[in-house]
């Protein structure tokens, strides 16, 4: 007969081992084979750190370089003020499937473990061959906890995740980084394993001019190709008119 008072037990999934569990406990390391484990509500599955290779310097090197680019308005690299990176882990369930639709080898997919501040964190890459045992994470780091069932995250796959080989939680490191720009604050994420820098919300180049100078040329083409019927004289009149509107376009790419 079992002791009514015994404490539940977690078989560890590696080595099958049998671990005490305490009430509420959710994450713990096999006593037999050190593995970290998560408790989901469904099963236990292996914890996973991916190692942060992006320092301080590198992730605010990284936004620096992502202001510059053709997404953002013009200059923000030197008009924007970085304020506080601070360092950060994201869950991310992992699961790795094999089967006729991965034509004979193995894929991985990533769906977040929780609720996302920026929904391209979701597209987050987790290099194979480079995840560790969770343990206690970063020393002072922020870990967000997850609060999305693996069993949720299973349906986001399609066919309730038939096919997979492995599942696994993997806390993801991210540099959390504040800005502002013309009096007002943005956040942006730096990967802290690529250096991939991840934003919803920020200072974007107008598409206005853009749309301006392509309707001018437009209208312009539109007239002289209905007022010149002569081939040879309306190949020449394109070419003169759009000289101005090149010119005009990169005086719109220079300033906006």
């Amino acid at each position: 007969m079992s002791d009514p008072l015994a404490k539940p037990v977690v078989v560890c999934p590696q080595c099958g081992g049998e671990n005490p569990l305490s009430t509420g406990e959710a994450i713990l390391r096999c006593a037999f084979c050190g593995v970290s484990l998560y408790i989901d509500r469904s099963r236990v599955v292996s914890h996973y750190l991916l190692p942060r290779l992006v320092d301080k310097g590198q992730a605010q090197e990284a936004l620096r370089r992502w202001m510059a680019g053709n997404q953002t308005v013009k200059d923000l690299d030197r008009l924007a003020t970085i304020g506080a990176v601070e360092p950060l882990l994201f869950p991310m369930w992992l699961f790795r499937s094999r089967g006729p639709q991965d034509n004979g080898g193995e894929r991985s997919l990533v769906e977040p473990a929780a609720a996302t501040p920026i929904h391209a964190l979701a597209d987050l890459k987790i290099p194979a061959g480079k995840l560790v045992a969770f343990g206690a994470g970063e020393a002072g780091v922020e870990a967000t906890v997850p609060t999305v069932p693996l069993d949720t995250a299973r349906t986001w796959l399609g066919a309730g995740g038939a096919g997979l080989t492995e599942q696994a939680l993997v806390h993801v490191p991210l540099w959390r980084c504040g800005y502002r720009y013309q009096d007002r604050d943005y956040l942006a994420y730096v990967d802290g394993a690529t250096g991939e820098v991840v934003a919803a919300v920020f200072p974007a180049k107008s598409e206005a001019p853009y749309l301006a100078v392509a309707a001018i040329g437009l209208l312009l083409f539109l007239v002289e190709g209905l007022a010149v019927s002569n081939v040879f004289f309306k190949l020449v009149l394109y070419a003169v008119t759009a000289a101005p509107l090149l010119a005009a376009a990169y005086a719109v790419t220079r300033k906006v």
